[in-house]
């Protein structure tokens, strides 16, 4: 062992000896080296560790929009609603009706804030929010004032669709809401009555 750190020395002696002119390329290239990688590591671990509160800022203010706006729907009984009409026109009470809902246009800030972000969420939640939000979206124009459901009496047709939408985006949100829990490990939370 002796003898072959001896050999290792003799091996390395002509590099680091002053006669050697390509000692000052060594030591730059060296330093220009650990240096760079000095800066690196600590920038790439600082972006991750940025990146991920980010994404989990960005999927928990989602999470709020969504849990609210779904418990919004269930106390003012938008889809009960919905299906009450549906039944009544299948039982020939009605043919027509009108059905419309006050809906301000400065609804979804947070959705609307976080479009620039949606980017760094997981891929499935990403996917879920914009097609949830697209939905809901299609659903509030349909019975907003001058929508679908209330510019003329509309027809069974009319209220079927609506409310396979209205059901698809509920259905939809509580996959979110699950997946966001199980994910970030919240607890669940009861809705007040």
């Amino acid at each position: 062992a002796l003898s072959g750190a001896i050999e290792l020395i003799a091996a390395l002696k002509p590099l680091f000896s002053e006669k050697d002119p390509y000692l000052p390329v060594y030591s730059a290239l060296g330093g220009a080296f650990v240096g760079a990688l000095a800066s690196f590591v600590p920038n790439y671990f600082l972006e991750g560790i940025k990146e991920a509160r980010l994404k989990k800022a960005t999927t928990l203010q989602l999470y709020a929009e969504i849990k609210e706006t779904m418990e919004v729907v269930q106390h003012r009984g938008y889809i009960r609603h919905l299906e009450e009409i549906e039944h009544a026109m299948q039982a020939g009470k009605v043919t027509g009706y009108r059905y419309q809902v006050i809906v301000s246009d400065e609804r979804n800030p947070i959705y609307k804030c976080a479009l620039e972000n949606l980017g760094v969420l997981d891929i499935d939640i990403q996917a879920m929010v914009v097609e949830f939000y697209q939905l809901l979206e299609a659903i509030t124009q349909d019975v907003k004032p001058g929508g679908l459901l209330n510019t003329t009496d509309a027809g069974l047709r009319a209220y079927q669709e609506a409310l396979k939408i209205a059901r698809r985006t509920y259905r939809l949100g509580e996959v979110i809401l699950t997946t966001v829990e199980k994910r970030y490990r919240l607890p669940a939370i009861v809705p007040e009555n």
